[in-house]
């Protein structure tokens, strides 16, 4: 119930804004979907005003901002000429409700969201709900200055200060919720695009139960992209109906909040959107040539919306520029390996979802083609066009972004022109078979294509990104209730990749779980600390993944990094605890699941000739 209700909280922006924006153009799933993605947007938002006005966001701040924004939305909903409401607004919650029910399915049995990223995602919510709100470092946990896209961190974050939950278990539920309104998202896009709400439907569904990303994000922690993933598609609709000159207005306002939102989610999510707007630009200059009547109306409405996300997006970006403008690249290149390794090529095959994946990617290629002779669809269809071939391992980088990058957003126009496709050729079939016969081939294709593609991605976990499971999770609170709060721990390591050294098991959780420090901190450490710093936490980590005994190895890094306690996990890594039943100066606290902690009571100068 406090769950609920505090997920309703963060729904109150975008209900707010929708009760006053008066559209009754929308339907009952872009409805769902918009107010999904207000909310989204508004929540990092409303901590960067926050940060700006160093004001902290405390309870009170809370309850008064939760009450102001149920005001607005009262007032509204009194105003509002209200929809007709017929089966639809029943139909979409309970599909949407089968659809986060599916998402939810696929994290079961998980106790701490998967692999690296995760860690320093959790650790970035347990701050922000620490310092109430936007932080500017991550300190005492992390040194530097903080200075990262935090759109998701700041819903998980506010999900946690209203609900009470754990930062891991917010980056988890809201990962998983936030996967499922990706089908919303989609839909909005293609409906916007096609103005017909069938092959929008059958979009979502292809992006909820039949693509592998983004229900594979899961496995990789992607969390922030998975957000902008949310946010690009539904600024992307905004953005054509805008631009089509439908109703102004609030959409204007709901272009600008997207935008913004979008930019601080995600740097690819920022960087598709502003392609997107770019290509709505060259088509408003091409078609205006040819006319030779130049509608600046037009090009006004969608600039302005799209600048004013910007500048709310600035105070940030200028901060991302000031930290970070010597290591990001802002070339667009070519690599000397051209045409790209067949190891890339099968990746690309894996992010796409190996041979159901080639299959839809077929079928939305000929969807593709069809749509860039459609007037309607050509936007669409030009930025899915570029988004594939960036997304081919041709030797291209935009940026800092590796064509598998884009890869990993494919899904959308894959399951965009797929749907489209397959609807025209309903349609086109519908005129030559008798109606009961076309309903039921398409009912029948449908059906198997659902089933098949919900059997191809029901794992969405893979097992190997699983570094804690529930022993470690009732460790780690023994942890959080018998240790203090300063406790140094030794635990397993291993390289990770690019120098950089990870956690192998629960282990790794102590930091962004407990707080307490670790051998092999968040991967996030190279983000902000000092090159000295780094390297110094890669060598402690590259030695503690040789450490296979307690022998004179071990207890100088026992010195060097003044460890006193020791994290293993039974059969993951060098450091076993067979290893150490022997070792005096240690003493075994803890043993549960396979899961032991040691105290490191022998001074480290008592060791020597060990």
């Amino acid at each position: 119930m406090v769950n609920a209700l505090a997920g309703l909280g963060l729904l109150l922006p975008g209900l707010a804004w929708w009760a006053w924006a008066d559209d009754a153009e929308r339907d009952p799933a872009e409805v769902l979907a918009v107010i999904f993605g207000v909310s989204a947007a508004a929540a990092p938002l409303l901590l960067l005003g926050f940060y700006l006005l160093r004001v902290k966001l405390t309870p009170y701040w809370l309850a008064g901002i939760g009450a102001v924004f149920l005001a607005v939305l009262i007032l509204g909903l009194r105003r509002r000429k209200h929809p007709h409401m017929d089966w639809r607004w029943l139909a979409v919650p309970a599909i949407f409700a089968l659809m986060a029910a599916w998402r939810f399915w696929q994290a079961h049995g998980l106790v701490f969201p998967n692999w690296v990223d995760s860690l320093h995602h959790a650790l970035i919510v347990r701050k922000m709900v620490e310092a109430g709100g936007l932080t500017a470092t991550l300190e005492p946990y992390l040194p530097g200055p903080f200075y990262y896209h935090y759109a998701f961190h700041a819903v998980s974050a506010l999900f946690s200060m209203l609900s009470g939950a754990a930062p891991a278990d917010s980056v988890l539920w809201v990962g998983q919720f936030m996967a499922a309104a990706v089908g919303l998202s989609v839909y909005s896009l293609v409906k916007a695009a096609s103005r017909d709400w069938r092959p929008a439907a059958l979009a979502a569904l292809l992006v909820t139960f039949f693509t592998r990303m983004p229900g594979y994000y899961l496995s990789w922690g992607r969390y922030t992209l998975l957000m902008g993933c949310l946010l690009l598609p539904l600024a992307m609709a905004e953005a054509i109906r805008v631009f089509r000159g439908e109703r102004q207005g609030w959409r204007l306002t709901g272009l600008a909040i997207l935008t913004a939102g979008t930019l601080l989610s995600h740097y690819l999510a920022a960087l598709l959107l502003a392609l997107f707007l770019l290509i709505l630009g060259l088509i408003w200059l091409v078609t205006s040539a040819r006319s030779k009547r130049f509608q600046w109306p037009v090009i006004a409405r969608l600039a302005l919306p799209a600048w004013a996300g910007l500048l709310m997006a600035l105070p940030w970006y200028s901060r991302i520029w000031r930290y970070s403008a010597d290591f990001i690249s802002t070339e667009v290149s070519f690599s000397a390996e051209l045409g790209g390794s067949a190891d890339q090529w099968n990746y690309l095959r894996y992010l796409v979802g190996g041979t159901s994946g080639l299959v839809l990617a077929a079928v939305a290629l000929a969807g593709l083609v069809w749509g860039l002779f459609r007037k309607d669809l050509r936007p669409l269809a030009c930025w899915s066009a570029l988004l594939a071939l960036l997304a081919l391992p041709l030797g291209l980088q935009v940026f800092s972004f590796r064509s598998d990058y884009f890869g990993l957003v494919l899904f959308i126009p894959m399951a965009a022109f797929a749907a489209l496709g397959l609807i025209a050729a309903g349609d086109w079939l519908r005129t030559r078979l008798p109606f009961k016969a076309t309903a039921a081939i398409f009912g029948a294709l449908l059906l198997a294509v659902l089933i098949w593609g919900a059997f191809a991605t029901r794992d969405a976990v893979n097992d190997d990104t699983i570094l804690a499971d529930r022993a470690d999770r009732q460790a780690l609170e023994w942890v959080n209730s018998h240790l203090p709060a300063d406790a140094r721990f030794f635990v397993n390591t291993t390289h990770w990749g690019y120098g950089m050294y990870r956690g192998v098991d629960g282990g790794a959780w102590l930091l962004p779980f407990t707080g307490r420090w670790t051998l092999a901190p968040t991967i996030f450490y190279t983000y902000g600390a000092s090159p000295d710093q780094a390297a110094l936490w890669a060598d402690w980590s590259l030695r503690a993944a040789k450490v296979d005994a307690c022998g004179q190895d071990f207890w100088e890094l026992v010195a060097e990094a003044d460890l006193d306690y020791i994290y293993l996990r039974e059969g993951k890594g060098a450091l076993q605890p067979a290893a150490l039943s022997q070792c005096a100066g240690l003493t075994r606290l803890y043993a549960q699941g396979g899961v032991s902690i040691w105290l490191i009571s022998l001074p480290p100068t008592s060791t020597e000739g060990i």
